[in-house]
């Protein structure tokens, strides 16, 4: 729906903001029509942010039954009212839970960095702490994926030589307890090699660093980011 990082990230974060202070399970229909909307024009992204979204409908009736006793206890509210009450708040939940997954599933993370650092580099500020902060962004980006194919090689190793896990809850925790201390030892070697080739290439000697492939903000994602605020404003009167 829009292609600047920084414009979907403020869409996704301006719906999810105003559907929390809405007040009443009517005043939910402009969401439901916009994630609709959304939906039609995702469609690659619908399976993915369907199994996503899904396991959380387990817990979705314990949810409620917490929120009608907390209601009840600490509050002078009806049983009805509670209920009321109960319902709006978990149907808000998974409005913004699905709004989330799919920005999750169409936006890419390195690419909102990207935007973001674009911009801090047109300023000419030569701050070097916002400069590690990115790259601390960028790496812990990059290290998490490697860190879960290490994982899933180390687990399908196992059971290549025949070890097998037993499929109790307990019994994979103790098994992960004895397995992330050598995986956190390899990402640390890791990281130690990255900073020493950082090093050795000059990281450090010029700020800001400059980018490959910046991804500019222009005036029309300004405009974009002006329709979109009309447009929140629009929904908060009508709620």
């Amino acid at each position: 729906m829009f292609n600047h990082p920084i414009v979907q990230l403020y869409f996704y974060f301006s719906i999810s903001m105003i559907l929390v202070f809405s007040s009443s399970i009517f005043s939910l229909w402009p969401f439901a029509l916009l994630l609709i909307i959304i939906s039609v024009y995702n469609k690659s992204a619908i399976e993915k942010v369907i199994n996503k979204f899904l396991p959380t409908l387990f817990i979705l009736p314990i949810m409620l039954i917490i929120y009608i006793i907390i209601s009840l206890i600490f509050s002078q509210i009806s049983f009805i009212e509670a209920i009321e009450s109960a319902i709006l708040a978990l149907l808000k939940l998974c409005l913004i839970m699905l709004f989330m997954n799919f920005y999750l599933q169409t936006a890419s993370s390195e690419n909102l960095i990207t935007s973001i650092r674009s911009l801090w580099v047109k300023t000419g500020l030569k701050w070097k702490w916002v400069e590690d902060f990115f790259l601390f962004l960028s790496l812990s980006l990059r290290l998490y994926p490697t860190f879960q194919s290490y994982w899933i090689n180390n687990v399908n190793s196992l059971k290549a030589i025949g070890v097998r896990s037993d499929k109790s809850y307990y019994a994979k925790l103790i098994q992960i307890s004895k397995e992330l201390p050598s995986m956190l030892v390899y990402q640390l070697n890791r990281s130690s090699d990255i900073a020493l080739s950082m090093k050795l290439r000059g990281y450090g000697t010029h700020y800001p660093r400059s980018i490959i492939h910046p991804i500019n903000f222009s005036f029309f994602n300004l405009l974009q980011i002006a329709l979109i605020s009309l447009f929140s404003s629009y929904l908060i009167d009508i709620l």
